[in-house]
């Protein structure tokens, strides 16, 4: 990384130090970042740190030794760190192999707006960050005025999803094309719109109204319509680069099928219409696919071996070798080996192995034609086991898979609180597709099978997904242990509008795609002052090191924001060390009544341990996370669908009260009833002055909250303090250890309509020490 040529852009003054024993102990410590003399960026190369005295001495290695010698001191060492990321810090000991300590420090990025005289930095726990689906935007020209609500409602940080050309399903989050913008951005037909365009925007945001910008980054999947991913196949996980996706892929081919089927009405006559909406319509399903469906592709034959071909084999072999000694018999037993490319009974056994364990001299044979006779048939016999075992294991997969599918289409198009589709379609299908089917329309399932082991198995590629409580750290569509994956056992969530990209373990297993989404990254990195990694828990570490890595050099003082849903706060740290994100997305609606949700006040929104505000250094220490902690997320439903109307205020206020950047949603303080989808939804947001002013909704309320939030970040109120005051009432404390002063707000929570006949709430006084000074708000929501 270089040097932050930005005078504003501070330098973090770091002192490691370890206590040390009585015993001599000899060290020498390492640094990731070697930038700090002078060189570029390399996460692989260390640099040797030089060791001081508590009085400031150097300590120099003696006798030619790389090591210091230090007895019965502290001792420290001091670096420069110019600008923001993750460093990486270990200790080794003379004599022993390898690191045996270290640790990371996170630094900060220093966010400015403004110019010239009127650069100012945005603590972090000043931020009030606003979603906006970018799509929903329109035509260039117009987003002044559609941003500009965001600016009047107090906010100071704009985060946009994805702003590149979207695939057939417009979803914001599957890309077309990385390296070029929505056209639906053009202010006319006759003008492109360009990358320019929007970063234009964005600097009159940051340098005329004092606001940031963030854009999200989509690194593990591309639209199915992205042609670039057709010309590199290579970048796909696909039948012809993974032969082992190849029994999935023709399980999600008949899965596809039935649904064809049922659409056309084919299986009427036996209860299955074609719309599907009765528990009764499920288990007619069931019973048709394991009966009707599951028999034609005999997916167990894909692991198992051709039993005929070995024992043509054995017998032939048998007759021209000597039989083996009861002594020479190895020990253990025969396994099949699963066929590299997945061919129809391709398994294969070591049969050198078959030949010492089988073909054996016998007792209780006494001519050579019995002996062969039962040597074949004692063959014959453990083929026979080995195959039967296989199936037995792929149906125990099938049976969960299938029961997989149909909770599936219970959800969606039986179950009351689902969306309950009726008709099927290619938006819509019976059961989720796992795999693009690109020139298999009229093709019979053995006319696909054998085009998934051609050049047309490059087209059948995998999607993208997540998969409940699954490993963040293991790569869910690379192979396997056993006959099982996630993709055979249907455990994926498939977004069938998306594929999943395949990077391998560097760029040279995949040149194009790296060179690709390099592109991509530091495009957003240059425009925007920060980027949000979307499914950051699906992306692979290494993938995301590289490319931040990147980033950073376009823009070193990058605020990476991540989307990150790992359910460990040790996990969560692996990715926050590793890839250097500032702050991970919290979502206060996840609370499910108002001691959860001060509970989540108090953990995303406690101060860090030893911050001091305005001063940008904090005191090194452990902690978790800093957390983005939006009231609202563009994945949630409306909180008037959720809870109530009466929770947005309450709950937008506790949030406001954290000690965090913090943040919502665009439609939130304009009270729309209902999710603002990021696949379904097309109107544009309204224009300020147009619809939408400081009277709309809750607009006027929320400057309010979010002008308190940033003076709270800035005047120094360092303590949070959270107390549940009745089943619906939060009070939230914020106060100043350096002038005592204190900020007390009550938010009287509505997860839930209250009843008509509810009665006083009785409770108790709220007591504070000290003077009151002033009221600073009241606020309710009432029917003009």
């Amino acid at each position: 990384m270089h040097q932050v040529p930005d005078e504003h852009a501070l330098p973090l003054h770091l002192h490691l130090t370890l206590a040390l024993s009585q015993y001599e102990q000899h060290y020498h410590a390492f640094m990731e970042q070697n930038h700090c003399i002078g060189k570029d960026f390399n996460r692989h190369v260390y640099t040797q740190l030089q060791w001081c005295s508590p009085t400031g001495t150097v300590l120099s290695p003696s006798g030619g030794s790389k090591f210091v010698s230090i007895r019965d001191v502290d001792c420290y060492c001091t670096v420069h760190l110019n600008h923001s990321g993750a460093y990486h810090f270990y200790v080794q000991y003379e004599g022993v192999e390898g690191p045996q300590a270290g640790l990371y420090v996170q630094v900060e990025p220093n966010l400015t707006v403004g110019k010239g005289d009127s650069l100012t930095v945005l603590p972090l726990e000043a931020i009030r960050c606003q979603t906006v689906i970018a799509k929903l935007m329109g035509p260039v020209g117009s987003w002044e005025a559609k941003l500009r609500v965001a600016k009047e409602s107090g906010y100071n940080v704009i985060h946009f999803t994805p702003i590149q050309e979207l695939g057939g399903s417009r979803s914001a989050y599957s890309l077309k094309n990385q390296l070029k913008v929505n056209p639906d951005f053009a202010n006319d037909k006759d003008h492109a719109v360009g990358f320019e365009d929007v970063e234009g925007v964005v600097k009159k945001m940051r340098q005329e109204w004092g606001m940031a910008s963030i854009c999200d980054i989509v690194l593990n999947h591309t639209a199915n319509e992205s042609i670039w991913i057709r010309e590199y196949a290579e970048c796909s996980y696909n039948c012809f680069t993974c032969p082992h996706l190849r029994p999935a892929f023709l399980l999600d081919a008949m899965l596809a099928r039935v649904g064809e089927d049922v659409a056309a009405g084919l299986l009427e006559h036996v209860g299955i219409p074609s719309v599907v909406e009765t528990a009764n319509h499920l288990d007619a399903l069931r019973w048709q696919v394991h009966t009707n469906y599951l028999p034609q592709i005999k997916l167990h034959e894909l692991f198992q071996c051709n039993i005929e071909k070995y024992m043509a084999r054995f017998s032939e072999q048998a007759s021209k070798q000597s039989p083996t000694a009861a002594q020479d018999v190895p020990e253990g037993d025969l396994q099949l080996k699963h066929d590299p490319e997945y061919r129809r009974l391709g398994a294969e056994i070591d049969f050198d192995r078959a030949m010492r364990t089988y073909n054996v001299f016998r007792k209780d044979c006494f001519d050579e034609d019995s002996r062969k006779r039962k040597c074949v048939e004692a063959f014959r016999a453990k083929l026979q086991w080995l195959n039967e075992e296989v199936r037995k294991e792929i149906q125990g997969h099938l049976d969960y898979a299938i029961e997989n599918c149909l909770a599936g289409t219970r959800y969606e198009r039986v179950q009351a609180d689902g969306p309950q589709v009726k008709g099927i379609s290619i938006k819509y299908p019976l059961f989720m597709k796992y795999f693009t089917q690109y020139g298999v329309q009229g093709k019979s399932l053995k006319d696909i099978e054998e085009m998934m082991y051609g050049g047309p198995g490059k087209l059948f590629m995998a999607h993208n997904g997540w998969v409940i409580n699954s490993d963040p750290l293991k790569d869910f569509a690379r192979p396997q242990e056993g006959t099982g994956n996630v993709y055979i056992r249907r455990e994926l969530i498939a977004w069938g509008d998306s594929i999943k990209l395949r990077y391998g373990d560097k760029p040279e297993d995949s040149p194009y795609l790296w060179k690709h989404m390099k592109e991509y990254v530091d495009t957003t990195a240059r425009i925007f002052d920060g980027v949000r990694l979307d499914n950051c828990h699906s992306t692979p570490l290494h993938v995301a090191e590289w490319l931040l890595d990147s980033a950073r050099k376009v823009n070193p003082e990058l605020y990476v924001v991540a989307e990150l849903f790992t359910n460990s706060d040790y996990t969560d740290n692996i990715f926050v060390n590793r890839l250097g994100i500032t702050s991970l997305i919290r979502e206060a609606l996840s609370a499910w009544d108002s001691h959860e949700q001060g509970r989540l006040v108090h953990r995303y929104g406690g101060a860090p341990v030893g911050a001091f505000f305005p001063c940008p250094k904090r005191i090194l220490a452990p902690s978790i996370a800093h957390a983005l902690f939006m009231d609202l997320t563009h994945d949630n439903p409306s909180p008037v669908e959720k809870r109530t109307i009466f929770d947005l205020i309450p709950s937008a206020a506790l949030v406001s009260m954290a000690c965090c950047a913090t943040g919502s949603n665009r439609g939130y303080d304009e009270m729309v009833p209902h999710h603002i989808h990021v696949v379904d939804e097309e109107r544009q947001y309204q224009e300020w002055g147009k619809h939408v002013d400081k009277t709309t909704g809750i607009v006027a309320v929320k400057e309010a909250l979010n002008l308190l939030h940033g003076g709270l970040a800035t005047r120094g109120f360092d303590q949070l303090f959270v107390d549940q005051m009745n089943p619906d009432i939060v009070a939230v404390t914020r106060h100043s250890s350096q002038n005592h002063e204190t900020v007390i707000l009550v938010a009287h929570t509505a997860f839930g309509y209250p009843s008509p006949w509810a009665g006083p709430t009785g409770v108790r006084p709220l007591r504070f020490e000290g003077n009151l000074l002033e009221i600073v708000f009241e606020v309710q929501i009432y029917k003009k």
